[in-house]
């Protein structure tokens, strides 16, 4: 950032892909996010136990809808787990060697300008109009030469 001038540079920070990683179980403020899920009572207040599924069982903030954690049979009782051990692997709900992309909206976070265009969800093709709009601006377009390299 120390070589550009925030003025005359659109700067952008996003993702091209989002991935099947979750968080959930409502659980409580502060609550390791490696560990299992502590939830409030009715005031809001952590509760003393961790927060149990329809089968009674504890379950940990952290999941994958696919991936290597995936556990045949039914889920086992993380009571005395250590959830966050390097080696602990997240639990998945179907089987995979590994997680796949996901189909979420990316975030997108941009400075200089044209930074005010990019909020909210946005299709990805704008991105590209925001981008060249940024660049007339600034008088730095690019146009095409011969070869396909750019040049002033």
């Amino acid at each position: 950032m120390e070589k550009i001038n925030p003025e005359e540079t659109l700067v952008i920070v996003t993702a091209d892909h989002s991935h099947v990683f979750t968080m959930a179980g409502y659980p409580t403020r502060g609550n390791d996010i490696l560990g299992k899920v502590i939830g409030n009572d009715s005031r809001g207040e952590p509760l003393t136990d961790y927060a149990t599924d329809s089968n009674g069982l504890p379950y940990t903030t952290l999941g994958y809808a696919n991936g290597p954690g995936y556990i045949p049979g039914d889920r086992p009782d993380l009571t005395s787990v250590d959830t966050a051990a390097p080696d602990y692997r997240q639990e998945a709900t179907i089987p995979k060697r590994s997680e796949t992309h996901a189909g979420e909206d990316v975030a997108i976070y941009a400075g200089g300008p044209g930074a005010s265009l990019l909020h909210g969800v946005q299709e990805q093709n704008v991105i590209y109009h925001i981008i060249a709009e940024a660049l007339k601006k600034t008088g730095h377009v690019e146009h095409s030469g011969e070869h396909g390299k750019g040049r002033r």
